[in-house]
Order: C-alpha cells, then structure tokens, then sequence
C-alpha cells in the first residue's frame, strides 16, 4: 500500500471535476486513517448568482495557506462543491479558511446556517478515523462520482455561446482543434463592442472599441461537433492559442489612424509569448491607444504573473483593465488592490431593484475607492442597468444596451 503522506502533495487539483480523485484518495489511505478528516462544503447548494465560476475560484483560494502550511488537498467537484482532506492539520488553521470561503458568500442562506453543528448546512466535517465518519463520507463521495456531471455555469460573453453544443472538449480532441485554429481564416469573425461614457441618457462619448472573437463562429468553422466551453480549464488552454492569432491579425491595423482605443481579452501568459512582442514592436509609440484586459480567474491564478505583466505593460503605456467582477463579489473584494488602469463590473438583472439599502452604500463606497474614472459596467442590457449604475457612480458602460445607445446618439450627432 502506498504511503498516504505522500498524497499530500499542497496544491489544489487542477480539475473543473475531481470527485473520482477522491475515491482514488480514500483508497489510497486504506485503513491507515488515524489522524486524517475531511471537510465537505456544499457550494453547490448557493444561490444561482453565488454559483459563478469565479466564485467558486475565488473560494477555493481562501484555502492556499493552508496548503502550504499543513498536509491538506483540496479537490473542486464536478457539481461545484469543493471537498478538504487533511492530516494531522491543525483544526483551528482548516476552520479559519473555511470561515474565509464563507465570508464570501455571507448573505447566501447556506453561508448565513450556523457555523457549527447539525445546524450548518455550508461545511460537514468527518473525522475518518473514526469508522462511522469514513462510510458516511465514502457513500457520499461515490454517489457524487458515479453520476457527476458538471454543473457549473461557464461565464460567456455571448448568449449563443452559452448555447453551444456537442462532445466535451476534452485534451483529446484539443490537440487537433488547437492545430486547426493555427490555419483557420478568423480576421472575419472578429467582432467589436464600444465602452463609452455618459455623463447622462443623452450624453456621452467612447471610450474604446473591444476586439473580440466570435465564439459560435470560430465552433462552425473549426469544431461543429465539440462544446468548446465544457471544460473552462482546457477552453482557457485553447484561448492561449487564439490570443495569438488574434495579435498577429491586430498587429497589422494602423494604429497612427486610430482616433478610439481598442481592447483585447488576453491571458496574462500572452504578455510574455514573442507573439505578443511582434505586436508590441508593429504599433511602435501608440501603445497607449490600447487597452489589455485580463480576467480575475487567470489573474487568481497566479497573482505574481498577474503583477509582473501588469507592470510591464504599465511601463511601456498600455492601459490595464482587470474584468470579470460582478456586483455582488464588491462585497469582499476591493479591485483597487490589484492597481489597474480600469475596473470592469458585469451587471445582472438581479441586482435591480431587490439590493438593500446598506449593500447599495458598500458598494458605492468601493466605486469611489476605486475611482469612478476607472469603473466600467459591463453586459449592460437595459436603461435601468445604466440607471443602477450611475446611483453608484459609475458613468463607464459596456453592453447591448449601450450599442443601441451609441446608434441613438450618432443618429442625433452627439458622438
């Protein structure tokens, strides 16, 4: 039987779906378990607007200095639920940082159970050592496993997106896909989207002009049959790929002619590849005429790349927009940290009209600590979401919305 300590490795699987893994763990533990327990928080049973990917990520970090601190692995369920298993570690250490991912989520029912006992409903803890604990939590993790299906909502910027269908993506078939995409045609499937600014429903200006690809198209042409965004770890590999095809194509645009900015989505890995220093060197002194925005995921992901990649792009004149933050994750999360140009915010319908009062106050209070100056609202879809936001403060704005807006405006020649 192989030695349970060396399972303990410290790092967090990398895995959107690891219920297996665990089965695999407890087998590995066999009857040696003295020492060892487990702690399962039901992530899965948060609201719906709780369920966000990046929350889940976002959670799943509050556990880090855990892991290297004592013996503990953490795994991420297929169905969102994240599940601890610790040795030895020190119970006051795994309760801080389960406290900390409840934070997170404290005005959810689940978080707001009791924080200990039969009474909370957010974390169950099992000692494994004892032979009760073992079963109870083994049955548990099994019927996870045996039917696991993921369940979480991968975050797209397009409603077709969403809509995508097909085989998984899978590291099979990502080979050949990510083979296609270095030859297929994509300059026509580059779309754009304006950020602007407005002072009030009949004034405003733009801001810049995000360069984007289209998702369902680039499906079409090079993977009609696969679901590119069924696994988000494997689609982010692949966007590794696109980001070069897109600075390649971007790199030969005139930017001396160009009165707008323009913003492109990039993974912080981009910064560093030669492709993205061909396209440094074609716009030559007109880097402040483009805007690299980077996703709160892939900047939790490694915070000292996150850094370094800012501060180079800072130092040769791109403007920095971190994006990715929603409403709801302002309150235990202040964007000014992180020392970016630009804050974007995803709105959603369910923050209109049902917020407290006193929530209404916090996150206005972070917008001005961030500097309304530097706060978009993004995915904007309606009057009253541009409404909401200007009671923040907030008088940048992305979206359909604001595409409808900016047609208005020109109609009228204020833009």
């Amino acid at each position: 039987m192989a030695d349970p300590g060396l399972e303990m490795s410290g790092s967090l699987q990398a895995s959107s779906g690891e219920d297996r893994l665990i089965v695999e763990q407890l087998r590995r533990i066999g009857n040696v378990r003295a020492g060892y327990y487990a702690i399962h928080i039901h992530l899965s049973k948060l609201r719906a607007v709780n369920r966000k990917p990046n929350f889940i990520q976002i959670a799943a970090r509050s556990f880090d200095s855990l892991m290297t601190s004592a013996d503990a692995l953490l795994y991420r369920c297929a169905n969102g639920d994240l599940v601890l298993i610790c040795r030895d570690a020190p119970v006051r250490d795994v309760e801080q940082a389960v406290y900390r991912a409840r934070a997170l989520f404290s005005e959810d029912p689940l978080a707001a159970s009791g924080s200990s006992g039969e009474d909370d409903k957010f974390s169950t803890w099992y000692d494994l050592g004892i032979p009760k604990d073992y079963s109870a939590f083994k049955a548990v993790i099994i019927s996870m496993a045996s039917g696991a299906e993921p369940k979480l909502e991968v975050k797209q910027s397009k409603p077709a997106a969403r809509k995508m269908t097909g085989v998984s993506l899978d590291p099979g078939n990502l080979s050949e896909i990510s083979n296609k995409l270095v030859n297929a045609r994509i300059s026509d499937m580059i779309r754009q989207q304006f950020a602007v600014k407005i002072l009030s429903l009949n004034d405003g200006g733009l801001l810049f002009s995000e360069h984007f690809v289209s998702m369902s198209e680039l499906q079409q042409r090079i993977a009609p049959d696969v679901n590119l965004f069924a696994n988000p770890w494997l689609f982010q590999y692949l966007t590794e790929a696109l980001d070069k095809r897109v600075l390649a194509i971007m790199s030969r645009k005139q930017f001396k002619d160009t009165d707008i900015p323009i913003s492109l989505n990039l993974n912080i890995s981009t910064i560093l590849s030669r492709e993205f220093q061909h396209f440094h060197k074609s716009i030559g002194k007109n880097t402040g005429k483009v805007v690299i925005e980077f996703h709160l995921i892939d900047i939790f992901s490694d915070m000292g790349a996150f850094s370094y990649a800012r501060d180079v792009l800072s130092d040769l004149g791109y403007t920095v927009l971190v994006d990715g933050l929603t409403p709801m994750s302002l309150q235990f999360f202040d964007p000014g940290v992180l020392q970016t140009d630009l804050v974007k915010i995803s709105w959603g319908p369910e923050f209109s009209g049902n917020v407290p009062e006193d929530r209404m106050v916090e996150m206005r209070d972070v917008v001005q600590a961030s500097g309304r100056d530097r706060v978009i609202l993004s995915r904007v879809d309606s009057e009253d979401a541009v409404k909401w936001g200007l009671g923040l403060g907030i008088h940048r704005y992305q979206g359909h919305y604001i595409d409808k807006l900016i047609s208005a405006l020109q109609a009228k020649g204020v833009m």
